[in-house]
């Protein structure tokens, strides 16, 4: 692959012509034969690291400081750009068409890690491709796209953005043939001027994708809509949803003991009985969204029931876990004012007669409507049949004062060793403890904290 013409870089060393077996960004796990990307971060500089990278058998650098490839002691091709991240994308866009796989992309301000694992689920033995982990900004997409290979029959890439210009740019790398919105909520609020602002950002979606792209929009979502009005013009819109009508339905849910829900899955050309072994019934929505997709990729009804029952969730998104004597809803992967409500309402239909406590931290990236979100979701809490609630973090502490100014029994900890002291204190047998909060705040070392007060975890 020649990676200045598709960088619009300049060579500044080696060989043109130079081959390469594979596209990393960490010097650490670089292999013999790869291209190396410095890249640069707000706490490293990716071109203090090629040398090592070379030490490692990297074959080729691109870089944006070209100084960084001329004081090596082993000769390399070296191409210099304007942008290292750019051309990771400049350079991985080339590289994706070079395929032809059917092509999902997937995005929304909650759930889209989710739909991807039930996703994987089904085009991996298929012989497709699907995000790994988190890859899904723009140095995690290019990576997943240079993992593509002419056996890949579909590919499924997750999509996430948090600031205008995001989607647009990883929707132009990976051409997708469906494009799919899990919901459009208030996740990353603050980083827009405001909540039309960040409607427009998801659009870019469906804009950026080519013109023959299939869309696939949440029926019960407003942002949804609002987007299907105003950007799929000439498009098809294919729906799912489980309050409005729409496309692809569940019908009949019904909650299984000890957890999850059967239901009817009501698609354009037929309908099934789906099982979903997961916490909330937000995850049906989940389901709907990715039987949209699979359907629109051509995997049949039973293929995709069978994955959706076999699916379990990834660690700290709705993850089940016996703590002793309580069980813990470890879903502290992500939060804002939507998915926190959504979680709430499925502590209340899983816990049933048992005591509910909420464990709450900051909700981060809401801007200036960030007090007033978690003041109201403290009247949430207040008002909604939990029977202890416990907050850290700075913003969250207007949560619990709000709970706390309408009587019910509240406090906010300075740290997360002081909460889960005093939670491990309160807790009684039986006891359900939904663990939710943004992903920088760590909650998860609550929860570990308490599997040593209070005991090992069973399998969940």
């Amino acid at each position: 692959m020649a990676c200045g013409t598709r960088t619009d870089g300049r060579l500044t060393a080696g060989q043109s012509k130079t081959r390469i077996k594979g596209v990393s960004t960490d010097s650490r796990t670089v292999l013999p034969g790869q291209l190396f990307v410095a890249l640069r971060g707000p706490n490293f500089d990716g071109h203090d690291f090629c040398a090592e990278a070379v030490a490692k058998g990297a074959t080729a650098l691109i870089v944006s400081r070209p100084d960084a490839a001329e004081s090596l002691a082993q000769p390399v091709a070296a191409v210099a750009v304007e942008d290292t991240l750019t051309a990771l994308g400049q350079l991985a866009a080339a590289y994706r068409a070079r395929f032809s796989p059917i092509v999902a992309a997937l995005s929304g301000s909650s759930g889209k890690t989710t739909t991807k694992e039930m996703l994987r689920a089904l085009v991996e033995p298929l012989g497709g491709l699907a995000t790994p982990g988190n890859f899904n900004n723009r140095i995690g997409v290019p990576l997943t796209v240079f993992c593509l290979e002419p056996n890949h029959t579909m590919a499924v890439f997750e999509l996430a953005m948090n600031e205008p210009g995001e989607l647009a740019a990883l929707t132009e790398i990976v051409r997708p043939d469906i494009v799919a919105l899990t919901n459009v909520g208030t996740a990353h609020l603050g980083n827009f001027n405001s909540y039309d602002d960040l409607k427009q950002a998801k659009a870019e979606l469906i804009v950026h994708a080519p013109a023959t792209s299939r869309v696939v929009l949440n029926a019960d979502c407003f942002g949804c809509s609002w987007i299907a009005e105003r950007y799929c013009a000439g498009r098809e819109v294919v729906t799912f949803g489980i309050e409005e009508p729409a496309d692809f339905r569940a019908e009949r849910i019904t909650p299984l003991d000890p957890l999850g829900y059967r239901f009817d899955l009501i698609t354009p050309d037929g309908q099934a009985t789906a099982t979903l072994k997961t916490f909330g019934r937000y995850n049906v929505s989940n389901a709907l969204c990715a039987a949209a997709i699979a359907r629109l990729m051509g995997i049949d009804l039973e293929q995709l029931c069978g994955a959706l029952e076999s699916f379990r969730p990834l660690a700290l998104r709705s993850e089940i876990l016996e703590i002793g004597p309580v069980t813990v809803i470890a879903d502290c992967y992500n939060a804002n004012p939507d998915s926190v409500d959504a979680a709430l309402r499925g502590l209340a239909e899983f816990a049933g007669e048992r005591r509910r406590v909420f464990v709450l931290a900051d909700m981060l990236e809401l801007g200036d409507e960030a007090v007033m979100a978690h003041r109201e979701i403290g009247q949430a809490v207040a008002e909604g049949g939990v029977d202890l609630f416990a907050t850290t973090g700075e913003i969250a502490q207007w949560a619990s004062w709000e709970a706390g100014r309408m009587a019910m029994r509240a406090g906010h900890f300075e740290t997360k060793e002081e909460l889960a002291r005093a939670l491990a204190d309160e807790l009684q047998p039986g006891d359900v403890v939904l663990v939710k909060g943004s992903r920088l705040m760590a909650l998860e070392e609550v929860i570990e904290r308490l599997k040593e007060l209070l005991g090992a975890p069973k399998a969940g």
